[in-house]
């Protein structure tokens, strides 16, 4: 795994109006912001912060998708949750911790992301209290993504679980084009490999998917929106309801209750 984030790519901000939360914030805010902020670009298997280590960044994804592991004793790692271009990556130190217990963030899918001082974003958050909302209102909502997953990975199929993870992949890359291997949504899942080839192998034979060496492809959204849990619905409405101008789906399908 890398331990490095790439090379910025140029100190503008290009693009930022892609993550959601920058989006939602006042002009004159977003432009303070975003006047301290750095674009990076992103490889699979970057690592933006390690447990136990310093924390000094938070990062607004613009078109990549970031695991945050929680890391055991034993050094195996758990994928808690995914973010991207709805939220932020490093809410302890938004909040004023340098340095993260537990987690570890990787990146997932690559692409583009902003890298803000955490420390200047809090100094910022003192005097923009639209800021300061609308941060608040994503950990509200980042902790209802967390502990709906946990439900989802208690309760739910494997086949109901990969429907979520790929609308919730391709809903943030903007791609129905899931560059993944079939290993790593295993590993994601916390599955067997060959329980991720029997739910992909379902899903294709009903033409909800097709499936490729190193990725897979979301033919029709709304079928596979019936596939999948609950928990792809009620992780969406509660972002769209907490950040505004948030919207549910790329493609407007609600899943149905299964």
């Amino acid at each position: 795994m890398a331990t490095s984030i790439a090379a910025a790519v140029a100190p503008h901000v290009a693009g930022a109006d892609a993550n959601r939360m920058l989006a939602a914030l006042s002009p004159e805010g977003r432009e303070c912001l975003l006047a301290q902020a750095l674009a990076l670009e992103v490889a699979p298997g970057d690592v933006l912060y390690d447990a136990g280590g310093p924390a000094s960044w938070v990062f607004f994804p613009l078109s990549c998708v970031v695991s945050i592991m929680t890391v055991l004793a034993d050094g195996s790692a758990v994928e808690t949750v995914t973010i991207g271009r709805e939220g932020m990556v490093g809410t302890f130190q938004a909040l004023g911790d340098d340095r993260n217990p537990n987690g570890r963030a990787v990146v997932q899918m690559g692409g583009r992301l902003l890298r803000v001082d955490a420390a200047a974003l809090r100094e910022q958050m003192q005097r923009d209290v639209p800021l300061a909302d609308a941060i608040e209102a994503y950990v509200r909502a980042l902790l209802v993504h967390i502990s709906q997953s946990v439900a989802c990975a208690a309760a739910h199929s494997v086949r109901q679980r990969l429907a979520r993870w790929l609308l919730h992949t391709s809903d943030r890359v903007s791609s129905d084009d899931v560059e993944l291997t079939q290993e790593f949504l295993a590993h994601i899942l916390h599955v067997r490999r060959a329980s991720v080839t029997m739910a992909l192998g379902k899903l294709q034979d009903l033409d909800l998917v097709s499936t490729r060496r190193g990725g897979t492809t979301v033919l029709d959204r709304q079928g596979l929106a019936g596939q999948a849990c609950e928990c792809y619905a009620r992780v969406n409405e509660e972002y769209a309801r907490l950040i505004p101008g948030e919207t549910s789906t790329r493609a407007g399908v609600a899943p149905m209750t299964t």
